[in-house]
């Protein structure tokens, strides 16, 4: 996964904030197009892999380690605030 420098500014502060270090990624259950992930401020669970990204701790789930090859977290401002995307999530109904 790569995380965009717009949605690494966009995390830092997130981050600073709310007092955590990093962020999480789990799964979120099933849905009709495949596997939802799940973003989150949770700490790191002990089976959770923790990496770097363009500067942020990323704690990933071991159920979406795959799913997120070659995807990337982006940010878009809009006139309700930041929202984060997930570009290249191959998900199709």
């Amino acid at each position: 996964m790569v995380i965009t420098d717009q949605a690494k500014l966009a995390l830092q502060d997130i981050l600073k904030e709310n007092g955590k270090e990093g962020i999480r990624l789990y799964s979120a259950g099933e849905g009709c197009c495949g596997p939802q992930l799940g973003l989150s401020l949770e700490d790191p669970q002990t089976t959770d892999r923790v990496e770097k990204m363009n500067g942020i701790q990323v704690a990933i789930d071991e159920q979406v380690s795959s799913i997120i090859e070659g995807i990337t977290l982006d940010a878009e401002e809009t006139g309700e605030g930041i929202h984060f995307v997930l570009l290249g999530l191959n998900q199709s109904c």
